[in-house]
This record gives C-alpha cells, sequence and structure tokens, in this order.
C-alpha cells in the first residue's frame, strides 16, 4: 500500500475514533442533564410538601389559639366588663371573689387598655343599662365597638371568651339590650346564662345550633361551683 493510501486510511480511522467519542460523550452529558433535572424536581417537591405541612401545623396553631379546651369549669383568674352598663360584671365579679378566685371587673376596659397579666378568662357581661350608659357618657354601639375590640385582643393573647347574661329579663326589654347580646354571643367560647334569662331558649338554643359550650345555673350565685 502507498504511503498516500496509507495515509488516508490513518486519518479515516482518526475521524470515525473521534465522532464515536463525541456522540458517546454527547450521551452522557444528556444523561448526566437529565438526572440532575429529575434531582431537581424531587428537591422541589419535597420543598413543597414540607411547606405545605408547615402551613397545615400554623393554621391548627391559629384555629387552637386563644382558648383552652372547655372543661365545664370557668378558669380564674378573671377579667370582667359589661356590655351596656349594666351590673352583671359586678354580680359575677363578687361570686368569683367569694370563690377565692382572682377577679378584676372595669366597665371601661378598652383593647388599649388591657393588659391579660395571669388571667384566663375574659368575660363580658350582656344586656343593656340606659341609667349606667347615661353616668358613663357612651351608648351601646360604642359599647358593642369597645367590647369587640376587647374581645379580639384577649383572644389574641390567649383568654378564653366568655358571654354571660346573669340579670334575668330585666335586661331583655328592648332593642338595646338584644344588640349588645347579638354582638356579643357570637364571639363567645362559652356562654353563660341563668335559667330566667333563658326562659325562652335564646342562649340554650344558639349553642346548640353553633356547638358552643353553655352554663345555665338557677342565679348568678348558683355560678360559684363553675368557677376554678
Amino acid at each position: 500500500m502507498s504511503n498516500t493510501k496509507k495515509l488516508t486510511a490513518l486519518l479515516l480511522a482518526a475521524l470515525m475514533l473521534t465522532l464515536t467519542a463525541c456522540g458517546g460523550s454527547s450521551s452522557s452529558g444528556q444523561s448526566t442533564t437529565e438526572a440532575e433535572q429529575t434531582t431537581e424536581e424531587e428537591s422541589a417537591a419535597e420543598e413543597e410538601t414540607e411547606e405545605a405541612a408547615e402551613s397545615e401545623d400554623a393554621s391548627e396553631e391559629t384555629a387552637s389559639a386563644g382558648s383552652a379546651e372547655f372543661n365545664g369549669k370557668l378558669q380564674g383568674p378573671f377579667i370582667m366588663t359589661t356590655c351596656g352598663q349594666s351590673t352583671g360584671s359586678v354580680m359575677m365579679h363578687m361570686v368569683a371573689t367569694q370563690a377565692g378566685i382572682d377577679s378584676v371587673d372595669d366597665h371601661t376596659l378598652t383593647s388599649d387598655t388591657f393588659s391579660a397579666g395571669d388571667a384566663k378568662t375574659l368575660v363580658v357581661t350582656t344586656g343593656t343599662s340606659g341609667k349606667g350608659m347615661g353616668a358613663a357618657g357612651t351608648d351601646v354601639n360604642a359599647e358593642i365597638d369597645r367590647c369587640v375590640a376587647l374581645i379580639e385582643t384577649a383572644r389574641e393573647a390567649g383568654l378564653t371568651i366568655v358571654c354571660a347574661h346573669v340579670e334575668g329579663m330585666s335586661r331583655r326589654t328592648d332593642s338595646s339590650d338584644q344588640a349588645s347580646i347579638d354582638a356579643i354571643m357570637p364571639l363567645a367560647d362559652v356562654i353563660v346564662v341563668v335559667e330566667e334569662s333563658d326562659s325562652d331558649g335564646l342562649f340554650s338554643d344558639y349553642a346548640a345550633a353553633n356547638n358552643i359550650p353553655i352554663i345555665i345555673t338557677e342565679d348568678a350565685l348558683g355560678l360559684g361551683e363553675y368557677m376554678e
């Protein structure tokens, strides 16, 4: 074979080897890229799963924050106020004090002046006193605004919210009485009433329909056995 032919054959062989090597390298590079892409997708899926789990946990924590599970007793220490400047909160405060449980009663308490301290329960009594609101320079709408904002702040602080009506039908005679009840009752974790206040089933029916625990006693003094 002449030198020219030998040289040509060698060049062809080298060319074939080069093409083969390039093809293998391209295949290997493609496989590596696909593997990296698969790994990235798996990592992204794992991150999404973890984020979803964290979000669910956060939602559960938010849902459970605000009040402890009700065990049939009102947990002191208490903070009490009235939505309507009636004497209901005074009555409940006196019952708690006689039971030896720390309690504070403040008819002008607001979300700005609220301080939870070691309190576990906020009690808001409903039913209005025209005379009381007049003396305090307020009205039922202002009382509702004050108490709704207060309840939101107290719930954020982890307190259980109690809506109470303990003065009987004498505090269910007009639209102002009903307005205070309608505003506070839907915000309650627990409802507390005396038998006379619920003589028409207003509170017990609402509690049953909305799965809210309710305490019904013959009179306000009977609430002492439900406090601890």
